[in-house]
């Protein structure tokens, strides 16, 4: 094992938190199916486990892709569970949007995609028309942290407004993250984004433990 916080650095959360948004985007296609037993997601996953708190995690996530193998039917089994789980009403799904996480008298406001809306513009990103979905989507947040971690590796020294900003999403999204991971493992017969949740968790946690502040 390798110490906890030297393994991942700022180009490897960039990638990550890029893939994972796709992932909770949209219903996954062939090309994404065919990524998830590809050599190069293998040998992220190979780097994720040497990290202590993510070992579980990653041991589950392809537990969970070992079994998608095994699946009659996978890309339409698993687009049917992405629409149970981030598509359905709020009872029995994982709604990736933060706002459902919000105190009860706040919830499917406007304040979280506001908030959303006004960090995207500090870093001078926006919702792309072809995605309808409002800024505190998951996979808007992830694109988001993906692109603060890749602005990060742009200057031999980032500005203390860049690391701020993204401690301020982290922050924000480990204030919901948890309860949605627990609503995917309560809510995901299959197991797929139970486990590919608990991952994005673990990752965001170790991120926010060991980020400068």
């Amino acid at each position: 094992m390798v110490n906890q916080g030297s393994a991942l650095g700022a180009p490897h959360y960039a990638c990550l938190y890029a893939w994972l948004s796709g992932c909770f985007a949209r219903e996954l296609d062939d090309a994404q199916l065919a990524e998830l037993t590809s050599p190069s997601l293998s040998a992220w996953l190979t780097l994720l486990e040497q990290t202590p708190t993510l070992h579980a995690p990653v041991t589950q996530f392809n537990q969970a892709v070992a079994a998608l193998q095994q699946r009659p039917d996978a890309r339409l089994e698993l687009a049917a569970d992405f629409a149970g789980l981030f598509l359905m009403t709020e009872k029995s799904a994982a709604l990736p949007y933060a706002s459902c996480y919000q105190p009860e008298s706040s919830r499917f406001k406007q304040e979280q995609s506001a908030q959303m809306k006004a960090l995207l513009a500090q870093t001078g990103m926006e919702v792309n028309g072809s995605f309808s979905e409002p800024e505190d989507h998951i996979a808007v947040i992830l694109e988001l942290l993906s692109r603060l971690n890749f602005a990060l590796t742009e200057t031999e020294a980032p500005s203390q407004k860049l690391f701020e900003l993204r401690n301020d999403v982290l922050s924000r999204s480990l204030s919901w993250l948890p309860e949605f991971n627990q609503r995917c493992i309560r809510h995901d017969g299959f197991g797929f984004y139970a486990a590919l949740s608990t991952l994005l968790l673990a990752l965001l946690r170790l991120d926010a433990s060991t980020s400068p502040h």
